[in-house]
């Protein structure tokens, strides 16, 4: 399962990490109703009085200026249309808490209960009865019911195919919602369902929630909006009557007043805001920043930090997607050698420091990634569709070229154009064209002009082929409306995972999602082989039979040469200035700015640094 964020920046996701996992259980019927585990019990006892990576007595106080880059249009981010504001996710809360140090557990927020019936055909969650919106009016069943359709109904297409599961659901009580499920092969829907961010139905009884919203809604999470500017500016007032301030998933949580976060067209600009004081933190994606760019007086003085956190996730694949909808990657060994011509060794060396490994499986740094060649419960998955699948799938462990680094990729480079040639491409006058004549050209296009740097190298060494690729740069809200409507030909994306891969599934890879609008397939995935590995994936009814799903997925995936893939890390790259106080417990997640603190003596002399000019 994928732990869903409401926005994430383009950039912020080129990350990941590793956990190794025990065997998957169901949590035990009626056995404890506060919480729900799908890896064993949970880890904290019925009773707790707060997470332990919290500061519970955090000093509540203080603002903090952060950034993000593109624009926005839109308080709604559940729907295609419109540009959300970054952070929204801070005024609604869920009906559970995930922890940010367990792989798959959930803890009762806005509901106070959760059920699930003995044949686990339905799920009951009980509303908290102290639970409010921000205009001090109840959060209630109908509230519930009034999200879950308008999200199936109206929201983005992930959602249909995320909560695919449920046929129906009803609301017996004002505080009682129950979800009937049409399939109960998922194991993980109780945590699924808890992620819903509950709606105020009444603030959108009178509005189509599938248009883009300019009105700042209610919400009953630890924020509200206090002030905004399209497209430059949004501001977070914290919420001082924010109902579960005291409950042990919100308390030493949301210790910051107001977060204030700063749009930049582009990260040169934005990093250039932070040297000088306006941002107060940064997450460092940028390796060529995090290598050479810190070493500015603040740096020195002490007065900005830097910090190298380690994180315990799964890192997905992050890489160059092919759009298998338009012809010129319409063929399996075309994809392949585009693989074959991006030297990752020269980029690590060259652009990014050594700082990053190469990625070998879509889930990467976990248990679930495949390795060597399939056998046992693997294999079984794999035999029915042997006819369907390339014969090395079966005979071969899956391989990218290894280079020296130092920009000699020839060797690689003739091995792709074998394969182009055995595709039906040649060269003709100096460029490559099929049996028509038609020159073997393509964009790739890019929300960023920071990955620019990434993606002209590799148009050098297609160029070497004879194929033309020209690099295009746009706005982020017209990127995502292109990715929405699969208008591309080759792009960076990536494609999270987490430890229980389910239901998420299916908006990457089916052939229903290759058609659907909006949906995260965008290289076009649609085999039959790949559909029924998903179904067998979110239908495993323990560990042993969702890692040999998952292992098998993973391999079919990697054998049809979808992306072109690239690299992962391990830990974040965190640089700020020196105002904050901070849990220094180690957590799965990396860290959980929501329980930073301004440090008050550190931010006063820190900030009268700033406004000296340092």
């Amino acid at each position: 399962m994928r732990r869903r964020t409401l926005l994430t920046s383009f950039s912020s996701s080129l990350v990941g990490g590793l956990l190794a996992t025990p065997a998957r259980a169901a949590t035990p019927e009626a056995a404890r109703t506060d919480a729900v585990s799908v890896l064993g019990p949970p880890a904290l006892p019925r009773g707790f009085a707060h997470f332990p990576y919290v500061n519970p007595d955090a000093p509540k106080g203080g603002s903090v200026t952060l950034f993000s880059l593109g624009g926005f249009d839109s308080f709604n981010p559940h729907i295609l249309r419109g540009t959300p504001a970054d952070g929204l996710g801070r005024l609604w809360d869920t009906l559970l808490t995930a922890s940010a140090d367990e792989a798959a557990a959930g803890y009762a927020h806005l509901a106070e209960a959760v059920e699930i019936s003995p044949d686990r055909a339905s799920i009951t969650f009980t509303l908290d009865p102290a639970a409010r919106f921000h205009d001090g009016t109840a959060v209630t069943a109908a509230d519930v019911v009034f999200t879950f359709h308008a999200l199936v109904e109206n929201g983005q297409p992930f959602y249909r195919l995320y909560y695919s599961a449920v046929g129906s659901l009803e609301a017996p009580s004002q505080r009682v919602v129950r979800f009937h499920l049409r399939s109960t092969q998922s194991r993980e829907l109780p945590l699924i369902l808890g992620e819903l961010p509950v709606l105020p139905a009444a603030f959108f009884a009178h509005r189509d929630f599938s248009s883009p919203l300019s009105t700042p809604p209610p919400g009953s999470g630890p924020y509200r909006i206090a002030d905004y500017a399209f497209d430059r500016s949004i501001t977070y007032q914290r919420n001082t009557d924010y109902w579960a301030a005291d409950r042990p998933t919100a308390r030493g949580m949301f210790n910051f007043d107001t977060i204030r976060t700063e749009y930049f067209r582009d990260d040169t600009v934005a990093f250039e805001a932070f040297k000088a004081g306006s941002i107060d933190f940064r997450n460092e994606n940028v390796s060529k920043n995090w290598a050479t760019g810190y070493n500015f007086p603040a740096v020195r003085r002490g007065l900005v930090k830097r910090r190298r956190v380690r994180y315990r996730l799964p890192t997905g694949m992050q890489g160059f997607a092919m759009n298998t909808r338009r012809a010129v990657f319409a063929d399996r060994r075309v994809r392949k050698a585009m693989a074959w011509a991006f030297d990752f060794e020269w980029e690590n060396k060259n652009l990014f420091y050594g700082l990053y490994s190469r990625t070998l499986s879509y889930f990467s740094n976990s248990d679930l990634a495949s390795s060597g060649l399939p056998e046992g419960a693997e294999l079984a998955l794999l035999e029915p569709w042997r006819q369907e699948l390339p014969p090395e799938l079966f005979t071969a462990p899956f391989t990218l070229p290894v280079t020296s680094g130092a920009g000699n990729n020839s060797k690689e480079l003739v091995a792709a154009f074998h394969m182009l040639e055995a595709a039906g491409w040649h060269v003709a006058s100096g460029r490559l064209v099929d049996k028509a004549g038609r020159p073997f050209a393509f964009e790739i296009l890019l929300p960023d002009p920071t990955f620019e740097r990434v993606a002209l190298p590799y148009t050098t060494w297609l160029k070497r082929l004879g194929i033309t690729a020209s690099v295009r740069v746009i706005d982020p809200a017209q990127y995502q409306r292109r990715m929405n409507n699969f208008d591309f030909d080759m792009t960076m994306t990536v494609i999270p995972e987490s430890d229980i891969p389910g239901n998420e599934q299916r908006n990457y890879w089916t052939c229903a999602a290759a058609h659907t609008e909006g949906s995260q397939n965008l290289m076009g995935v649609c085999s039959p082989a790949v559909d029924a590995l998903v179904d067998k994936l979110i239908a495993a009814p323990d560990r042993p039979s969702l890692l040999a799903a998952a292992h098998a997925l993973d391999r079919v995936l990697l054998w049809g040469w979808y992306m072109v893939p690239q690299w992962h890390t391990q830990y974040f790259n965190l640089a700020y200035w020196n105002r904050f106080g901070f849990p220094e417990q180690p957590v799965r997640s990396g860290y959980v700015f929501d329980a930073w603190w301004i440090d008050e003596k550190l931010a006063a002399a820190t900030d009268a640094a700033r406004r000296a000019g340092l």
